[in-house]
This record gives structure tokens, C-alpha cells and sequence, in this order.
């Protein structure tokens, strides 16, 4: 991948010597990984744009995690970042802490893809992490994390990707994602909200989500081509994804103790 040509920047800050090489090489051939893909080349090629420069930096955080997303270093001036360290996703790193079963988009590129969608985001001046979720996505954290997991499982869904690990249920952990919601057409009977946050997504960018629609149609996970292609089927799935919100709601306050009553009370007044 040529870093100069997406206008992309590896910057070890922190590091010096042989660390900082070896932060260059590991990233930059993660980016090389994600660029081999359909799926890794379309994104690239969405975010790249001549007066928006990316840099890609070490994650300052000692817990499992990465960051990514928009910042204006100079007024006026919007660039991307991503703070993503190979260590941390690596066998000794803080997320070898997590418990057994928690490896779901937790590959170093997959975590770096994340990432980069969060980047697309604000490349676009799309973020909106204030959309709300509906109760059975909640699991999501938010609209914009909603997005980088959809993005996320389709790139690990993608066939030219040859190293993967799974598709990720939600942003909370790094658990698998529920068989029945990784069946086709099953993301937009999880939830009611799923089907209008798809759609607020391919309105918002529709190049992006069109061409990951176009170029990998048929692949085991695409609910972009899906929506694109069945539009009102997906709508009124969304109906039996009304009822998943209910029964989780409902489940969440029995849990706690509340009374049946007013379990059934609540559960009919908010939904």
C-alpha cells in the first residue's frame, strides 16, 4: 500500500530506535492486509482525499482497545487519526487478558479496519454517535460503533480477506455474534432500529455502501447488499425485530427484580 498516495502517515510518537521501526513495518503491513481485500481497497479509496490526512499513532491507553476518528490539529482544519498499537491485539498485549471466546474482529487488521470506518466517518462529516438504539442493539454502545461493526464483519465476510477470525456481536466485548443474527437477512430481525439505522447509513454514504453492496453481493454477511437489494423485505423485518426488543427489555427488567406488572407495564409504554 502506498502510504503517501492515500495520504496516510505512521507516526511512532513515543517510541524511538528499533520500537519505532518495528511500529512503522508492523502497521504499515496491517494496512497491506486490509488493502489486499475488495472490501479493505473500497474503504481506502473513500477515505482518501488530498486535504484530509490520516496518521496513524500508538493507542496511549493500557487496556484493550483502539481509537480512531477526527481531530483538528490546526483551526479549522479536519484530519484523521488512529491510535492502534499491534502489541495490545498481539498474544502478550492487555487483550490476552480477555476471557476465552472474546477474539471475535480481533485480528490486528480488523481492529485497524474499525477503526479506519470511524475515520470514513468523519472524512464524510457523517458521525453521529447520537442516533439512538433501540433495546435489543444497546449492545452496540452507539450509532457510529453500529457502523464500524457492520463494516467489520462484512470485511471478515469478505472472501478475498484469508485471515479472519469471526463475526463480532456487538462494540461492548469481542464476543461471536448470535447464529441467528449472523443468517442472512438476520441483523434486521434483531431489532426494529436495525433496518432504519442501515438505511440513515447508505443515505448518509451512499458510494461506500453501494460499491461494498456491488462487489461483494453474495458473501455470508452483507446486510448493506441485502438492504440494497431487498429494501422493502428488510423493512418489514424489521416488524419481528420490534418483538426482539420487547422480549429483551422485558427479560432485562425481570433480571432486576421487577414485578411482572410492571414489567409488562413498562415494556408496552416505551415500545
Amino acid at each position: 500500500m502506498d502510504l503517501a498516495f492515500h495520504n496516510f502517515t505512521i507516526n511512532p510518537v513515543g517510541l524511538a530506535g528499533t520500537a519505532a521501526r518495528q511500529y512503522i513495518a508492523q502497521v504499515h503491513e496491517h494496512l497491506r492486509w486490509i488493502h489486499r481485500t475488495t472490501s479493505g481497497r473500497i474503504l481506502l479509496n473513500v477515505i482518501r482525499r488530498p486535504t484530509f490526512p490520516v496518521e496513524i499513532r500508538p493507542y496511549a491507553g493500557a487496556d484493550c482497545n483502539a481509537m480512531g476518528g477526527g481531530e483538528f490539529k490546526t483551526p479549522g482544519n479536519l484530519s484523521g487519526f488512529v491510535e492502534y498499537s499491534p502489541g495490545t491485539f498481539s498474544r502478550h498485549g492487555a487483550c490476552s487478558a480477555l476471557p476465552a471466546g472474546q477474539d471475535r474482529g480481533r485480528i490486528w487488521d480488523e481492529i485497524l479496519f474499525h477503526e479506519l470506518v470511524h475515520v470514513f466517518r468523519n472524512a464524510t462529516r457523517k458521525w453521529d454517535a447520537a442516533t439512538p438504539l433501540s433495546f435489543a442493539m444497546r449492545h452496540y454502545n452507539n450509532n457510529e460503533e453500529f457502523i464500524a461493526v457492520l463494516c467489520t464483519n462484512i470485511y471478515v465476510s469478505d472472501r478475498t480477506n484469508r485471515i479472519k477470525s469471526g463475526l463480532r456481536k456487538g462494540h461492548i466485548d469481542y464476543s461471536a455474534m448470535d447464529p441467528l443474527d449472523a443468517t442472512r437477512f438476520g441483523l434486521f430481525l434483531s431489532s426494529r432500529n436495525a433496518f432504519a439505522l442501515v438505511k440513515k447509513f447508505c443515505d448518509d454514504n451512499p458510494i461506500f455502501t453501494k460499491a461494498l453492496s456491488d462487489k461483494l453481493p453474495d458473501i455470508v454477511y452483507n446486510p448493506i447488499a441485502d438492504y440494497y437489494r431487498y429494501p422493502k423485505f428488510c423493512e418489514a423485518l424489521s416488524v419481528f425485530g420490534a418483538m426482539k426488543d420487547r422480549m429483551a427489555l422485558s427479560k432485562s427488567l425481570t433480571s432486576l427484580g421487577v414485578p411482572k406488572p410492571f414489567v409488562d407495564w413498562i415494556v408496552s409504554a416505551v415500545m
